[in-house]
């Protein structure tokens, strides 16, 4: 009796989860059909802090490499939108520099909101070269990623070749 209750519960909790992220009565298809390989993304960066030097260049850059979208400069060319809030600020991760967070939105091209991915976050370290904001962009196209292919169950058609 008590595993079914628990199993129960996660699975009333990993169904909130993915009505939590696919926003506005959004299907899987409509996502899907947004997203797939080779549409054109517009991408709009939000710096709700003012600390962004870079603001969206190093996103296009790895969108660009990551080549399952073609990134377009106007409104007008694009196919779906990336809306992505940047923000930093102290944390207990690093004492002596900001770590920039970053969280990507799939909308369409009137600004409604279709879904939204996990915030990734870094800060300046030896590792990433003290460049938090080129590695924080990094992940967030990787997260980006691999938060719609969860999303979609879709791993192998969103791969890029």
């Amino acid at each position: 009796m008590k595993r079914t209750l628990i199993l129960i519960a996660l699975l009333v909790v990993t169904s909130l989860t993915a009505v939590a992220q696919l926003q506005g009565g959004v299907t899987t298809q409509e996502l899907r059909e947004l997203v797939k390989p080779g549409n054109k993304v517009f991408v709009v960066f939000d710096d709700k802090t003012g600390d962004f030097d870079e603001k969206a260049e190093y996103i296009v850059e790895f969108l660009t490499q990551d080549a399952r979208w073609k990134v377009v400069e106007s409104l007008k060319e694009a196919d779906f939108v990336l809306y992505v809030e940047g923000h930093s600020g102290r944390s207990q991760h690093s004492i002596t520099s900001k770590t920039y967070y970053m969280t990507p939105t799939v909308r369409r091209k009137d600004g409604t909101d279709v879904w939204t991915g996990e915030t990734v976050y870094d800060w300046a370290n030896l590792s990433n070269g003290f460049k938090a904001v080129k590695s924080v962009s990094w992940r967030l196209v990787r997260s980006l990623r691999k938060g719609l292919e969860k999303e979609l169950g879709e791993d192998r058609i969103l791969l890029s070749v």
